[in-house]
């Protein structure tokens, strides 16, 4: 597959999102949050922020698909403090494998690290505390894009 259908591919991905998260995102929010649950406001911001990014960044080049965590990117990072790295991918509910690197967007870290910026340093909120992480490299990755299923529509549905 050549560079240029990789990115359709991933074009045509993140509208399915699109789709999601717009006209059945109350379906996708009552899978995984209760209507009284104050998670579910700050979840539904969440995903208007997202929503708002991803048609902004469908707007622009390929390479601009690389310069925001987004659901489906795998990213790089330093622990600022630890001077380690590490890396995941960040994919919906339903496709989470921590085992296997896949980080649901709804988790905790998850939600922290979507829309981030290459670059740039977030202080990430754990049980144990806090701790300073660098976003090294994004990569809109093609493969778990392929593998990702709708999340809770298509329980809910």
């Amino acid at each position: 597959m050549n560079h240029r259908s990789s990115f359709q591919n991933c074009r045509e991905m993140l509208v399915n999102q699109l789709i999601i998260f717009g006209e059945e995102k109350r379906t996708f929010l009552d899978a995984y949050f209760d209507v009284r649950d104050p998670e579910r406001s700050q979840m539904e911001r969440l995903l208007a922020n997202y929503t708002t990014c991803v048609e902004k960044l469908l707007l622009g080049s390929d390479e601009a698909l690389d310069s925001v965590v987004l659901i489906g990117s795998l990213i790089r990072f330093d622990y600022v403090d630890f001077h380690t790295s590490d890396s995941f991918t960040i994919v919906m509910p339903d496709d989470a494998d921590p085992d296997a690197g896949h980080i649901s967007f709804l988790s905790p870290v998850g939600r922290q690290l979507l829309l981030g910026l290459k670059g740039e340093v977030r202080s990430i909120n754990i049980p144990a505390g806090s701790m300073r992480v660098r976003i090294t490299d994004i990569t809109l990755n093609n493969d778990s894009l392929n593998r990702m299923s709708t999340g809770g529509a298509d329980h809910a549905l």
